[in-house]
């Protein structure tokens, strides 16, 4: 008997991936359901709504609840926000696709805080759920390259891109169990947790430019929110490696021209 494959989550990732199983794959829709997250309200915004997409698509739409009896069923969580408990569930075939590169980065903020850090490369990984926070055995990951201009919405669109091709790479060995796995490694694990203070901390000038950079790169996510110079709302941030003088800080018109203690200038960028 082939198993069910319930997809909890929400946002493109979830809804393209959903797409992915009917269309690319022609699973059957009676061999799929859904799981939506509670913010969910079946509108589409800047991102697709994915009960609207299980809805247009005709597909079961189940509580988490729901699913916990079943034992022939393969869930896969997709930007699903709630943590999901083993123990409560029949099946034992339980994934995540989670946005970093385990074991770094666990947890919240993997859009921001690895930019934060000054990392030159990230990525998706496919894991097991298991009692911990993203703490799971590694079945599969996806590398990719963060820019260095990349904001903190870029890098997470980086990661929709890339977890759905992992996941299109990955869905027939799920379904088949024909997958090997390996357990993380504790040297690099890293996890952060919901820290509210997070966004409402001021820029630190006296820092180096490439920290500085880092530190508005970082917040800009305008559908969330956008860091504040002078009081203004900055959309982007190039760094150069032109030098200009150490601590420079200059405002104009459209931009802000800085520097940190080591002199080289970025320019930021005021939201128009």
């Amino acid at each position: 008997m082939r198993k069910t494959i319930c997809i909890g989550g929400k946002n493109n990732i979830a809804v393209n991936s959903l797409l992915y199983l009917i269309n690319g794959l022609a699973v059957d829709k009676n061999e799929i359901c859904a799981v939506s997250t509670k913010g969910d309200n079946g509108v589409d915004s800047w991102q697709k709504s994915f009960l609207k997409a299980a809805n247009d698509m005709n597909i079961d739409i189940c509580s988490i609840e729901d699913i916990y009896d079943k034992q022939n069923i393969i869930f896969l969580s997709l930007e699903y926000d709630q943590i999901i408990k083993p123990d409560n569930f029949a099946s034992k075939y339980l994934y995540n696709i989670h946005f970093s590169l385990l074991p770094k980065y666990k947890g919240m903020y993997t859009s921001t805080i690895p930019i934060l850090n000054g990392e030159a490369e990230t990525g998706v990984t496919l894991h097991f759920i298991d009692k911990g926070i993203d703490t799971g055995p590694v079945i599969a990951q996806r590398k990719f390259e963060i820019g260095i201009n990349d904001t903190a919405r870029i890098l997470y669109f980086k990661y929709l891109d890339n977890a759905l091709r992992l996941f299109k790479e990955q869905i027939n060995k799920l379904r088949s169990n024909s997958i090997d796995c390996r357990r993380q490694d504790v040297l690099g694990s890293s996890y952060y947790k919901k820290n509210s203070n997070l966004f409402k901390m001021p820029i630190d000038f006296q820092k180096s430019s490439f920290q500085i950079h880092n530190q508005i790169r970082s917040l800009i996510f305008k559908e969330f929110q956008l860091p504040l110079i002078n009081g203004k709302p900055v959309s982007a941030s190039t760094i150069t490696d032109e030098f200009i003088g150490f601590n420079i800080f200059k405002e104009h018109d459209d931009s802000f021209i800085i520097s940190g203690i080591d002199g080289y200038k970025i320019i930021a960028k005021k939201a128009g």
